[in-house]
């Protein structure tokens, strides 16, 4: 798959993902005071974050023609 994923567009990405996915499952534990269903969403947010960001590829992108990434 072709790279459309910038360097500080990754960076953002993975930053966000992974504060998602803490925040996600702090509330699964009971650390963090959210519902189930805000907790289930930011987690699956917090995983496609990092996966588009690991992968560099992001599927939303294509249809809109966005690049951001450092390869013209």
């Amino acid at each position: 798959m072709k790279h459309n994923v910038g360097s500080l567009d990754r960076s953002v990405r993975l930053a966000l993902g992974a504060l998602l996915v803490l925040v996600g499952l702090g509330a699964f534990a009971g650390a963090v005071p959210l519902g189930t269903i805000p907790a289930a969403v930011g987690l699956l947010f917090g995983v496609v974050f990092l996966v588009t960001g690991y992968r560099q590829s992001c599927l939303l992108y294509l249809p809109f023609g966005i690049d951001t990434s450092d390869r013209r």
